[in-house]
C-alpha cells in the first residue's frame, strides 16, 4: 500500500466512525395499519407508565384542505412524573414534553419515529439534565421495542 492509499483509508475510517457516532431519531417499522398502530402504541406506552396525551391527525387536516393524504399522524406521549422531574431538575426540559412520535404509513408498513434527542443532549451537557434526557430516550426506545413485538 502506498502512503496515499493509507491516508485515504484513514479518511474513510474516520468518516465511517463519525457517521456511526451520530445520533438519529429512534425509528421502528411494523406492518400494520394506522388504527392498529395507534392501539399497539397505546398499549406499549401503558406498559411503560406513559400515556397518549394527544393525537394530531396531520393527514385528515391536509386532505380536508384539498391536499393529498400523506398518511401522517403525530402522537404526544408523556407522564406526570416526567413533568414533575423536569420542573425540579431543569425547567427548560419541559419544551421536550410531552414526547413526540411521528407515524408515517406507506404501503401497509408503519414507520414510527421520535424526535432527535441529540441537540437536546448537546444543549444540556451537564448532569442531571443530560441524564434525564438519556432516561427519556431509553424509555421511549423500550416502548417502541414493545410496540414492534406486539
Amino acid at each position: 500500500m502506498t502512503r496515499f492509499d493509507i491516508n485515504r483509508l484513514i479518511v474513510w475510517l474516520a468518516l465511517l466512525l463519525s457517521l456511526s457516532a451520530r445520533a438519529e431519531p429512534l425509528t421502528v417499522n411494523k406492518e400494520v395499519d394506522m388504527r392498529q398502530a395507534l392501539d399497539d402504541i397505546a398499549l406499549a406506552a401503558a406498559n411503560h407508565e406513559l400515556v397518549m396525551v394527544k393525537m394530531q391527525p396531520i393527514d385528515t387536516a391536509l386532505a380536508k384542505r384539498g391536499f393529498e393524504n400523506p398518511h401522517i399522524r403525530i402522537l404526544f406521549i408523556g407522564s406526570e412524573s416526567a413533568v414533575r422531574w423536569a420542573e425540579v431538575v431543569e425547567p427548560r426540559l419541559l419544551n421536550l414534553l410531552p414526547l413526540r412520535l411521528t407515524l408515517i404509513q406507506r404501503e401497509g408498513r408503519m414507520t414510527v419515529m421520535s424526535d432527535d434527542f441529540e441537540p437536546w443532549l448537546r444543549e444540556f451537557p451537564a448532569d442531571p439534565a443530560h441524564r434525564m434526557i438519556e432516561a427519556w430516550q431509553a424509555e421511549l426506545k423500550a416502548m417502541l421495542d414493545d410496540f414492534v413485538r406486539q
